[in-house]
């Protein structure tokens, strides 16, 4: 494998009606110490009011803004920022945009026809550090077997605590059910400085990673030929467990414990209310049982569904709050209907 002096990156962020978080992060990225970036926003279909926000930031820090659809010109000596606005919704219950995954296929496929060398995946409730682009990039550039590298990431919420959120996942044998790498439960531990060097993943963060073109290119053609890098069966996690699962045939998935983020834990996903969310995620789960497990595992996986389903149609007839357990329900009910 050839090194690059200085590959090109495409840093992919995907807003929907969150253009407070989406302008914070920006404001972190543009800060990096590397210099051979592009970012790509695609505004998921925002109402008008956080679209004009976002562009009025822009205007105000004199960022040069270009829309991907009438392909305006970028200038040399000017930050540039690449505008991808969709104005789709998903025809899938809950919806009110096209979706996480089919709004990063947009970035991700508007880079690769770009020839970016890396692709960064990154959630609009994420702060990046100044070296975190530089920092992935040279433990790509050193671990030539590597397909993906993402770095530790702490909570926001209190930034000098150190408090993990995430720093890599390890399956146990059934999919449905994981923990995370380490003794014990390393989340929202304390990070003291033990959290040191480089490990292997089972899985990405599917949030916060960076992922080498070349490989995301042959996941797409050949394990099996698809029309979209990310599987658009979902519509909302856990889509980074199943791209993991192709990824991990063509490389090494890497967490870079050196390097760090901060993730506010979202803000912006939960604007769609937790009925939507336990709906799709349900149905997530569910379709990585169906792909990835062993016979035996997918009995256990669905009787371990049919038993939580049973929790949830008790509890709603006498929680006040039922929206939780009517999500749940529904995404049990569809996917068995549609899958």
């Amino acid at each position: 494998m050839i090194k690059v002096k200085n590959p090109s990156v495409a840093v992919a962020i995907i807003s929907w009606n969150d253009w407070k978080n989406t302008t914070e992060l920006l404001e972190s990225v543009f800060k990096s110490d590397y210099n051979n970036y592009d970012i790509i926003v695609v505004d998921n279909n925002s109402d008008n009011y956080h679209f004009e926000q976002l562009l009025n930031w822009c205007k105000k820090k004199k960022i040069h803004t270009i829309n991907v659809h009438n392909k305006s010109t970028k200038k040399k000596d000017s930050k540039n920022l690449y505008i991808y606005r969709i104005l789709e919704v998903a025809n899938v219950p809950f919806a009110k945009n096209l979706g996480g995954t089919r709004a990063y296929n947009k970035a991700i496929n508007f880079a690769l026809k770009n020839n970016y060398d890396f692709i960064v995946k990154l959630d609009c409730d994420f702060l990046v550090t100044k070296n975190f682009i530089s920092g992935m990039v040279k433990t790509l550039q050193q671990n030539k077997n590597a397909a993906t590298v993402s770095p530790k990431v702490y909570y926001h919420i209190n930034k000098k605590t150190k408090i993990i959120w995430w720093k890599g996942l390890n399956f146990t044998k059934n999919y449905f059910r994981f923990q995370r790498t380490g003794k014990g439960n390393d989340r929202r531990v304390i990070d003291i400085g033990q959290f040191k060097g480089l490990i292997k993943t089972d899985s990405i963060c599917g949030c916060c990673v960076m992922i080498r073109s070349k490989i995301l290119r042959k996941t797409n053609k050949l394990h099996p030929p698809r029309k979209a890098i990310l599987d658009e069966d979902f519509f909302f996690g856990p889509e980074d467990m199943e791209i993991s699962q192709r990824l991990k045939k063509y490389g090494e998935l890497l967490v870079n414990l050196d390097y760090y983020t901060f993730h506010k834990v979202s803000q912006s996903i939960f604007i769609s209310g937790i009925k939507s969310r336990l709906y799709h995620e349900t149905i997530g789960w569910l379709l990585i049982i169906k792909k990835f497990c062993s016979t035996k595992d997918k009995i256990i996986g669905y009787l371990y569904f049919f038993v939580r389903g049973i929790r949830h149609l008790l509890r709603l007839l006498y929680k006040k709050d039922k929206d939780p357990h009517i999500g749940f329900l529904l995404g049990l009910k569809d996917y068995f209907i549609k899958y």
